[in-house]
């Protein structure tokens, strides 16, 4: 195929005047989560958890007329204002009869409502509790049951197979099922086998990864109780977060993290849970949260000391296989939050240790003051108060050494049109805290002071403007910084609707920063076009231009993508996806969101010169069983062989087939 003739074709796409209407379909939330990818170190495992978290809440939406502040909290593009004016409506009006009447709720605009829509059903108003007791047991008949099978491969074979370093077969296998009775008890149960990974021998039998939990929801004054494996959030997470964080993005103005308390967990990601007894307690304003932990991580350790944690969850070779759930970690800690009207304050305190062993990672000038030692432990206190439209929030945390971390978070909205956002951060460089994450421009919270604003404006001719500037430094050396350092990051967005089925939005991103001994800029631009044809029929074209420019060099990158969804009936969905791309090197490469099969996370990135294209069908088959499929390739024009190590394909193609099978009774 002449790749000219590829350009052409893909940018004829793009240059079609498509628009996007939002819509209320289960998928419209997906787009909000291509903004949160659409970030140069955007955290893929922490994406994927959201992905598959969203898609179980999407297929096991709230009932408007019980849905809580925590539940609603679980759903990243609500800020704390729209929740509390969103609850409020609900109690002043219930019970609520039409679910368009969130159009009425203060603060909800039409992008968000669109978002929420997919979570959220009208139900029937709840029984008196007395009632609701007595008729648990008789509810099993209503009881919810789902099992999910889903398995993928890549269909060229990678050198960790030819060469015999992978113990195990290419497929990935997935086995997951969810129990629920009414809104009081859920289970569920997941297991997976990565590619690569041995169906079967001394270490696991069929499921390399196997994770469970089982959740009492609203028993008297018992609030939940999670039993098994599950994730936790408090404050602004400078002392307890293993949930998302949301960081930098688009939504310029929802950069506080939600308390969102015990979740359960159930998801792929093998590292940032606990294992053991979590629980709520509420009596009047205070609410009570406790927790335990005992778990077998993965490490590079020996039988006195741990290097460092291995995260990925793979256990394909030897090598491996060697880190298997060599440390152990015992946590306990807890939350107590008391609420008054529009001021709440909370105490968040945790202790671990390593059982015995001494955390001491191997020692280099940059990780001088990373955690030490055999026990640990840190305190933290976070506050917010709301007055009228006006939001102050933070947290104020320490370590066992006496270090501080320190976020605190200003939201206004001093007219209709306007909010506005101003931020601080000060985490010292010695501070550490095993579980935290939260707001920053690095992955740690540790060694960094920055400055934020953001600033979102609704203008004349439904325009909207969206902006942020966050100014940072770093008092201390940083892997492949060997001096105290500091950057810039800048966004600017311009959105137009001008009819209800169109779209066009305009982005650019300006990032300054040092990396080894010398400043890097780093330039991006998306210009992307949405259009409702019918409902049957949706098109996205989208252009990305990247340039990044260091004392050496400066390189681009660009690439052109067109997807169009298509339901010929109701029951039937097909996506199909078309890209062409060509950067310079690594430093200017593209990330673009896929869509996937349900529960799978598809962010495949752009580099070199080449070609992508994808196909997805979702079929209903009847309301019980629904069956997804999708095959994507990408072929690159620039070499002959893709990927490295033992991930490396002789050739210049790679294509991955997923399928998923999900039955509910």
């Amino acid at each position: 195929m002449n790749r000219w003739n590829v350009v052409l074709g893909v940018f004829f796409c793009v240059l079609h005047p498509v628009f996007a209407q939002i819509n209320s379909d289960n998928s419209e939330w997906m787009n909000y989560l291509e903004n949160l990818a659409d970030e140069e170190n955007a955290d893929e495992e922490a994406l994927s958890d959201l992905f598959d978290e969203l898609s179980y809440l999407a297929d096991n939406p709230y009932n408007i007329q019980t849905v809580t502040k925590e539940e609603l909290e679980k759903l990243p593009f609500l800020n704390a204002l729209q929740i509390e004016n969103l609850l409020y409506y609900i109690y002043k009006y219930a019970p609520i009869v039409d679910i368009h009447e969130l159009k009425n709720v203060e603060e909800l605009d039409i992008q968000t409502i669109h978002y929420l829509l997919p979570f959220l059903y009208v139900g029937e108003m709840p029984e008196r509790s007395s009632e609701n007791r007595k008729n648990l047991l008789k509810s099993l008949k209503y009881s919810k049951q789902e099992v999910i099978l889903r398995s993928n491969r890549c269909i060229q074979e990678k050198s960790g197979y030819t060469e015999k370093k992978y113990w195990g077969d290419p497929y990935y296998l997935r086995l997951r099922y969810g129990f629920s009775l009414s809104d009081k008890i859920q289970f569920g149960i997941n297991g997976e086998k990565d590619a690569g990974e041995p169906l079967w021998n001394a270490h696991n039998k069929v499921f390399d990864f196997l994770t469970y939990n089982l959740q009492f929801k609203n028993l008297g004054f018992l609030e939940n109780l999670h039993i098994g494996n599950y994730r936790l959030s408090f404050g602004e997470g400078l002392v307890l977060n293993t949930n998302f964080s949301m960081g930098k993005t688009v939504d310029v103005v929802s950069i506080a993290q939600k308390s969102v308390g015990f979740q359960r967990h159930l998801s792929n990601n093998e590292s940032q849970y606990f294992n053991g007894v979590a629980g709520t307690v509420r009596y009047k304003s205070f609410k009570i949260n406790l927790f335990y932990s005992y778990r077998n991580l993965d490490a590079s350790s020996d039988s006195a000391s741990i290097s460092s944690f291995t995260t990925d969850g793979y256990h394909r070779t030897y090598n491996e296989l060697l880190k298997r759930k060599t440390a152990n970690v015992e946590t306990f800690g807890g939350n107590l939050q008391w609420q008054k009207n529009n001021f709440s304050i909370g105490i968040t305190g945790v202790y671990f240790h390593f059982c015995g062993k001494n955390m001491n990672p191997d020692w280099k000038p940059y990780n001088h003051f990373y955690l030490r030692g055999t026990e640990h432990f840190n305190a933290g206190l976070n506050y917010k108060y709301q007055w009228k439209k006006h939001l102050f929030q933070g947290e104020t945390a320490m370590d066992n050494a006496g270090k501080i971390a320190t976020v605190n978070h200003i939201q206004l909205k001093p007219a209709s049109f306007l909010d506005w956002m101003f931020s601080f951060r000060h985490y010292d460089k010695a501070y550490n805290a095993l579980y935290a994450k939260g707001f920053s421009e690095s992955t740690a919270i540790q060694n960094e002071t920055g400055f934020y604003t953001g600033i979102k404006i609704q203008l004349p001719h439904t325009l909207e403007l969206a902006a942020y500037w966050d100014i940072f430094r770093f008092p201390w050396l940083k892997f492949e910084v060997n001096t105290p350092s500091s950057g810039n990051d800048a966004l600017l967005q311009l959105k137009y609707n001008p009819r209800y089925n169109q779209q066009l939005v305009l982005r650019y991103r300006y990032k300054e920063k040092q990396k080894d001994v010398s400043e890097y800029e780093q330039q991006r631009w998306r210009l992307q076009w949405l259009f409702d044809a019918s409902k049957v029929l949706k098109f996205k074209s989208q252009a990305d231009f990247n340039i990044y420019s260091a004392e050496a060099k400066t390189s681009r990158g660009w690439s052109l993508n067109q997807s169009i969804s298509y339901l010929p009936i109701k029951k039937l969905q097909f996506d199909v996806a078309l890209g062409y791309f060509q950067t310079d090197d690594w430093d200017t490469r593209i990330s673009v969101y896929e869509k996937n099969i349900l529960y799978a996370f598809s962010f495949p990135t752009y580099y070199g010169q080449g070609l992508r294209y994808a196909l997805l069908c979702k079929w209903q088959i009847n309301k019980q069983l629904a069956f997804y499929f999708k095959c994507g390739s990408s072929h690159s024009f620039d070499r002959e062989i893709v990927g490295s190590a033992w991930e490396a394909i002789e050739g210049n193609a790679k294509t991955d087939v997923f399928g998923l099978l999900k039955y509910r009774f």
